[in-house]
C-alpha cells in the first residue's frame, strides 16, 4: 500500500518541477539556471524524504521520476530542465542516482545516504551553476574540460559538508573532497548525478 508520505513527496516534487517551469517561462530564465534550481530542489526533497520514507518508498519515489522524465524527454513539457543543447541525461540520472544510493545505504546508514544526496544537490549543483554562469578560466585533461571557478566551488562545498557530517576538522577528511572533485571532473553527460551520491556516501561511511 502506498503511504501518504510517499504520495506527499511525489506530488510536492512534481509541483516543484511545474513551478520551476512556470518561473522559467514567465521570467525567461536561461535553462542552466532553471536546471540547477530543479537540481537543488529535487535533492532537497530527497534529503527530507529520508526522514519520513522507507528504503522501498525512496526507491519507488525515484522510479516515478525516472519514468516521468524519460517519457517527457523529447517534449517541451519540462523545458526548464530538458531544453539543453549539450548532450546530457543528467535529469534522468539524478533520480537513478538516488535509487542506487538508497539500495546501498538504506536503511542501515541514513547519514551516509544524506551526505551523498547533498553532495549531488549542493556541491554538484553549485559547481554547474557557477561554472556555466561565471566560468572564465578553463582547463582540460584528456577529454574533460571544466572551469576553475566551478571546480573550486565543488571542492569548497564538499569540504564544508564533510566537516559538518564528521563534526570535526582533520587533515584526513581532505581526501573526501579531493576524491569527489577528481571524480566529478571526469564525469560527462550528466553521469555525475548517477555516480557521485553513492561514491560520496561510501567515502563518508568509511570514517563515520
Amino acid at each position: 500500500m502506498i503511504s501518504f508520505n510517499l504520495i506527499f513527496f511525489i506530488v510536492a516534487t512534481f509541483c516543484l518541477i511545474i513551478g520551476n517551469e512556470l518561473i522559467k517561462r514567465k521570467f525567461l530564465l536561461p535553462v542552466y539556471v532553471t536546471r540547477k534550481m530543479a537540481h537543488f530542489g529535487g535533492a532537497l526533497m530527497v534529503f527530507l524524504s529520508s526522514f519520513f520514507l522507507t528504503q522501498g518508498e525512496i526507491i519507488l519515489f525515484g522510479l516515478v521520476f525516472v519514468v516521468a522524465l524519460l517519457l517527457t524527454r523529447h517534449t517541451n513539457i519540462f523545458s526548464s530542465i530538458q531544453a539543453v543543447k549539450r548532450k546530457t541525461f543528467g535529469e534522468v540520472f539524478l533520480p537513478m542516482g538516488v535509487i542506487l544510493c538508497a539500495l546501498f545505504f538504506l536503511p542501515q546508514d541514513v547519514k551516509s545516504f544524506q551526505f551523498g544526496i547533498l553532495i549531488m544537490g549542493i556541491s554538484d549543483g553549485l559547481a554547474g551553476l557557477i561554472g556555466e554562469g561565471f566560468g572564465k578560466h578553463y582547463f582540460k585533461l584528456f577529454n574533460s574540460r571544466k572551469s576553475i571557478e566551478g571546480t573550486s566551488i565543488f571542492f569548497l562545498t564538499s569540504l564544508i559538508l564533510t566537516v559538518i557530517f564528521t563534526s570535526g576538522i582533520d587533515y584526513k577528511i581532505l581526501a573526501i573532497p579531493l576524491i569527489l572533485t577528481s571524480t566529478e571532473f571526469f564525469l560527462e553527460y550528466g553521469l555525475d548525478n548517477l555516480v557521485l551520491p553513492t561514491i560520496a556516501a561510501y567515502l563518508i561511511h568509511l570514517i563515520l
